[in-house]
């Protein structure tokens, strides 16, 4: 099965064949004897990774559950639904309704998941109301789930949006199988990923626009948005079937979307107040040029905006 960032064979068939082969055909005798005592090594110590990735996965969750309610905490302050203390804050007259637009300010301040937001995005996001990351065991150890709740909006139905990232080898780095969710949009015009086009067509008379006739068709192509992230990448089960840019095409959705989930994860979940604030997001220019001198403004010298990725 294709995963991101990894060579993989192109199909299961191709996978049978490699198993097939004798790697160590021409080598020495004594060689391939001590290949053959070190493949037994190698398979004594991936049965101690497994339980290794196993009780890892299982003293992670213990965390979460015990984080659960400071992250319950979390989410009531930000609704408003705690009371909190004076915090050496002068008092106002402003009236203490939460804190609005808290994950999305988080987001689009966060380097990498700031690029994937588009305006569209970012009006849905304001209904964002928590982020959550589960860290899956037993069977599927190495896994872990990411949800975004969101309150009651005219965007969509959904209550909960979620993405489990499996890892089907306890030993591998990134996940084989990405299962994302349906999302239930309000109206067609409510779908952040497409975006309509209309095109003047001639009748049957040949006419084009103008008293004639002519009609005007609308359809939808897809489109940049962050909510891409919660489609479920289709695979076919031989990747042989895909040309090579539509093979890459897919590599790349899956490269991004696990580059996604790892920053919501590891980044932004863990410190969303500092990234709400900007204090944990890197400098936007460097303090000296390359000849030791300040940048006019504060700026890059002949840095070009870094093209989106999504």
């Amino acid at each position: 099965m294709l995963a991101p960032a990894r060579a993989e064979p192109a199909s299961a068939a191709a996978a049978d064949l490699a198993d097939d082969i004798d790697w160590t055909e021409d080598m020495p005798g004594p060689v391939r004897r001590r290949v053959a005592a070190l493949r037994e090594v190698q398979g004594d110590y991936d049965t101690l990774l497994q339980a290794f990735v196993r009780e890892r996965a299982e003293l992670q969750a213990k965390y979460e559950k015990q984080a659960a309610p400071l992250l319950s905490k979390r989410q009531a302050i930000v609704a408003g639904q705690e009371a909190v203390g004076a915090y050496d804050v002068p008092d106002s007259d402003e009236a203490d309704e939460g804190i609005p637009d808290f994950w999305l300010t988080a987001i689009t301040n966060h380097d990498m998941l700031g690029e994937y937001v588009t305006e569209r995005d970012a009006e849905v996001l304001r209904h964002l109301a928590d982020v959550r990351v589960a860290t899956l065991t037993g069977e599927h150890a190495g896994s872990f789930r990411l949800e975004f709740e969101f309150s009651q909006n005219p965007h969509f139905t959904n209550k909960v949006l979620e993405k489990t990232f499996y890892m089907e080898n306890p030993d591998e780095i990134v996940p084989d199988k990405f299962i994302g969710c349906t999302i239930d949009w309000a109206s067609p015009g409510a779908d952040t990923t497409v975006t309509t086009v209309k095109k003047r067509v001639a009748d049957k008379k040949g006419g084009r626009g103008g008293k004639g006739g002519g009609l005007t068709v609308s359809s939808t192509k897809p489109c940049d948005s962050f909510f891409n992230f919660f489609k479920t990448p289709v695979i076919p089960e031989n990747p042989d079937d895909l040309g090579e840019e539509e093979l890459e095409a897919l590599q790349q959705q899956m490269d991004e979307d696990y580059e996604i989930a790892t920053a919501f994860r590891e980044s932004l979940v863990p410190r969303a107040v500092e990234w709400f604030t900007g204090e944990a997001a890197p400098p936007l220019y460097d303090e000296f040029d390359e000849d030791g001198e300040f940048g006019e403004d504060g700026e890059f010298e002949d840095e070009e905006e870094p093209p989106r990725r999504r």
